[in-house]
């Protein structure tokens, strides 16, 4: 089984991190580092078919940016987790070897640039920036009508408060601490609007979908803490400062914000969704430059090498059904 998530968004509050947050639990983090293009996410799918074909069950982030990139993984079996540490969710151990450590993929790549090939790496390196600055200006205006388009029924809220109250009350209160997980459940990426819907299903069998605005998940929020050791709680990608789904796994119960769509009067017309429309153009202008950034290292990657590398680490790693692992394999 493999779960997966965002752990950043493009909101209206330019670019939202939870990367500070993963993997949680007290389990070993390795942080790759490397340029553009050389191989780190790759590197994650290898270790993460290796862990599926030993049985592990796995936890897979997904770039928000690119959801077709891996930013991170985690086998939570083994207490092993993998990410993406650079720019723009730069990673650093806490205390280097006891709670993390360096991949560097990056000494695979034969530098320095050539001056043309530098020259160009910069050129576009300002253009994608430039896109993606102009695709949080639209974000953030999207933000701002959305709120100013947002109705308030009452009634339905008071009602929805009810609901939620009497469905947790249905279950025991828990009497150990609450592990509390900050995840993005969907995002705003360079391919339009994406929820995870498969993970949603995969966790949750019963889904209620609440019309009530961001209060009554606040509401839920609170009183899951209460009834469940883990809860994962999902901030919206547009406006972070509110819930868009609260999960308790343990319980295979999960309250889910209703689409904006739903929360409207029929037929009128969202103008956040034009501000949403003309940002998700600008990420996708940014990504394909992004693709031409990684082009320029190409063709410096010694890719036989990385796949040696690749091979050995997964190897020494062995990921045993049984028994410990001791994974803090450098290049």
């Amino acid at each position: 089984m493999d779960q997966t998530f965002f752990l950043a968004a493009n909101s209206g509050q330019g670019f939202t991190s939870l990367y500070d947050g993963f993997p949680g639990g007290g389990q070993f983090l390795h942080i790759l580092k490397g340029g553009p293009g050389t191989g780190k996410s790759g590197f994650l799918r290898r270790i993460r078919r290796a862990a599926h074909e030993q049985g592990y069950d796995t936890v897979s982030i997904l770039c928000s940016g690119d959801p077709d990139s891996l930013d991170g993984l985690c086998v939570p079996a083994l207490a092993q987790a993998w990410v993406d540490g650079t720019a723009p969710h730069v990673r650093e151990p806490q205390l280097f070897g006891a709670d993390a450590d360096y991949v560097n993929l990056g000494l695979f790549c034969r530098l320095p640039l050539s001056e043309a090939d530098r020259a160009r790496a910069l050129a576009l390196h300002r253009a994608n920036r430039e896109r993606c600055g102009a695709a949080c200006a639209l974000l953030e205006a999207a933000a701002a009508l959305e709120a100013g388009e947002e109705l308030h029924d009452a009634q339905v809220t008071r009602e929805e408060l009810g609901r939620v109250r009497e469905i947790l009350a249905a279950y025991p209160d828990h009497n150990g601490a609450c592990r509390a997980e900050k995840r993005f459940l969907s995002a705003i990426s360079c391919q339009g609007l994406l929820f995870l819907g498969e993970t949603l299903n995969m966790l949750c069998k019963q889904v209620h979908v609440l019309r009530g605005g961001s209060a009554v998940l606040e509401e839920a929020a609170a009183l899951a803490r209460k009834k469940s050791g883990r809860v994962i709680l999902c901030p919206r990608p547009l406006r972070p400062g509110q819930l868009e789904a609260v999960l308790l796994p343990e319980q295979s119960t999960a309250f889910l914000r209703a689409p904006a769509a739903l929360m409207v009067p029929r037929g009128e017309r969202l103008l956040s969704g034009e501000a949403l429309g003309a940002a998700i153009e600008e990420l996708a202008a940014a990504k394909a430059l992004h693709d031409k950034l990684e082009a320029v290292y190409r063709p410096y990657m010694d890719f036989d090498a990385l796949t040696g590398f690749t091979e050995e680490y997964v190897t020494r790693l062995c990921l045993p059904l049984e028994g410990k692992v001791n994974c803090t394999l450098r290049p």
